[in-house]
C-alpha cells in the first residue's frame, strides 16, 4: 500500500500541460443526423460530471479484455486502463504505471496504445468518433434506449461502410457503451460520486 500512496502523491509535484477548456472544432461540418446530434449533446456534459464508472474494454484485434475505471470531481480526474493510471489535477497531469509504482509528467496515451483507446475514451474521444462517423454515415442513425448499471442510456447506431457503429451516453454525458469494428466498451458500474481514493494526491 505504501507504494500506491507514493505513486498517487507524484501527481502533486508533477506539472504537465494544462488541460484547458474544451477545444473548438475547426473546419468540421455540423452533424445533420438528429439521432447522432442527440447523443452528441449528451456527451458534451461528460467533462463536468461527478462520477465513478468502471468499464470492460474488448480490443477485437487481438481479443484482449482490459478493465478500466474513471472518476472525476471538478478539475480532478483519474483514468485507469489496465495497469496505467492518468491523473489530472487542474494543470498538473501525470501518467503512472501501477506495477512499477512510478509516474512521469504529462499524459502519455502511448502507454495504452495496445488497448486502442486514449485516456479520453469515456468522453471527448468517443464524442469525436461519433461526430466523424455521423458525417460519414450512409444513412440516418437509429436511436434507442439502453438499460445499464441501473440507469437508462441513450444510444445511436450509425450506419457506415462495413456495418453499424453504436454509441451510448448516460444522462450525465459519460460513455455508457460503444461497439465498432475495433472495440467494444461496456459500462459495468456507475456512481454519481467521485472515488477520492483514486483522486488522492497525497
Amino acid at each position: 500500500m505504501g507504494h500506491r500512496f507514493a505513486l498517487l502523491a507524484a501527481v502533486a509535484i508533477v506539472t504537465g500541460c494544462a488541460t484547458g477548456p474544451r477545444p473548438t472544432l475547426v473546419d468540421t461540418p455540423p452533424v445533420a443526423d438528429p439521432g447522432s446530434r442527440e447523443v452528441l449533446n449528451l456527451m458534451a456534459g461528460a467533462d463536468s460530471a461527478e462520477f465513478t464508472a468502471s468499464y470492460l474494454i474488448f480490443t477485437k484485434f487481438g481479443g484482449a479484455t482490459t478493465p478500466a475505471v474513471v472518476t472525476q470531481s471538478g478539475s480532478r480526474r483519474s483514468i485507469t486502463v489496465g495497469h496505467t493510471r492518468f491523473l489530472v489535477d487542474g494543470e498538473r497531469t501525470a501518467t503512472c504505471d501501477l506495477i512499477e509504482a512510478s509516474c512521469e509528467s504529462g499524459i502519455n496515451d502511448a502507454a495504452i496504445s495496445d488497448v486502442q483507446v486514449t485516456h479520453q475514451f469515456w468522453s471527448r474521444a468517443m464524442e469525436n468518433r461519433l461526430r466523424t462517423d455521423a458525417n460519414r454515415s450512409i444513412g440516418p442513425g437509429t436511436v434507442t434506449d439502453y438499460s445499464v448499471a441501473g440507469l437508462t442510456a441513450r444510444c445511436v447506431a450509425v450506419p457506415v461502410v462495413g456495418g453499424d457503429k453504436s454509441y451510448c451516453a448516460l444522462p450525465s454525458g459519460v460513455l455508457a457503451g460503444y461497439d465498432g469494428a475495433d472495440l467494444t466498451i461496456d459500462l459495468v458500474t456507475y456512481e454519481d460520486r467521485a472515488d477520492e481514493s483514486l483522486l488522492a494526491t497525497r
